[in-house]
């Protein structure tokens, strides 16, 4: 599996396009009065898809570099009990299954590894391809120092540890800044939903008031603007707050 990339199901999808349908018809509503607006679901449908799957390959990536912390953690413990370094892998496979279960993503690709190194394939080079998969920085720097360490006879359990180590301060850190921007993200999300709530309000309330802003390609023109300053402006917003530690 590539873990870079992520495939939306036939339900995603599904669920994707219902949003979509339902925010370009507020759209259509809000700021034409015109069902022409429903001509926006192409290019909605299409950011929300690319949100969606954003927002899951990054989900999927934060819980894949845990389950291969834990995972090298069980080989460093089966290495100082004197197991070689590809039978450490065997055995962190066992801990793994015990502790995710046989569909977790680290235990498919360790059993994955252990039927590559019973056809004699190096360790290294399968590492190198799952770090490679993974798009996880930590991953790929622990791949090239052990396939390093391996050709020199370095100190393989000094350096699973010392991998663990920084794969659980980073871990740590990025929970402790998600906990600080937390209430910076409800902001934004409150922020990004008022245009929606006052255009709404205007319509239902003082609908006389804006009504020189539809029906004419000038109120068109004012409105399609706006609709894209607002558009730029929760993109900024979610790059402000989508910090990587």
């Amino acid at each position: 599996m590539d873990y870079r990339k992520y495939r939306c199901n036939l339900w995603e999808r599904l669920g994707c396009f219902a949003v979509g349908i339902i925010l370009t018809a507020a759209i259509s509503w809000l700021f034409y009065r015109s069902w022409y607006g429903m001509l926006l679901i192409i290019p909605v449908n299409y950011l929300i898809v690319s949100y969606y799957k954003n927002k899951k390959k990054d989900e999927r990536a934060k819980k894949l570099m845990i389950e291969f912390r834990d995972a090298i953690q069980s080989v460093a413990a089966a290495l100082l009990a004197g197991y070689s370094i590809e039978h450490a892998w065997k055995e962190a496979e066992r801990e793994v299954t015990d502790l995710y279960g046989t569909e977790a993503m680290i235990t498919q690709e360790l059993i994955q590894m252990n039927a590559e190194i019973k056809l004699n394939r190096n360790v290294e080079e399968i590492l190198h391809d799952l770090a490679t998969r993974s798009g996880i920085e930590e991953m790929e720097s622990f791949a090239e120092i052990f396939g390093f360490a391996k050709r020199s006879g370095g100190d393989f359990a000094g350096i699973i540890r010392t991998t663990a180590t920084r794969i659980s301060a980073k871990i740590e850190v990025e929970r402790e800044v998600d906990t600080v921007i937390s209430g910076k993200k409800l902001e934004g999300k409150i922020m990004g939903m008022m245009p929606f709530f006052i255009l709404a309000y205007l319509n239902l309330a003082s609908g006389e008031f804006i009504d020189p802003l539809y029906g004419n390609l000038p109120g068109v023109l004012v409105m399609s603007v706006s609709l894209l300053i607002f558009v730029g402006a929760m993109a900024i917003n979610g790059r402000i707050s989508d910090i990587k530690v």
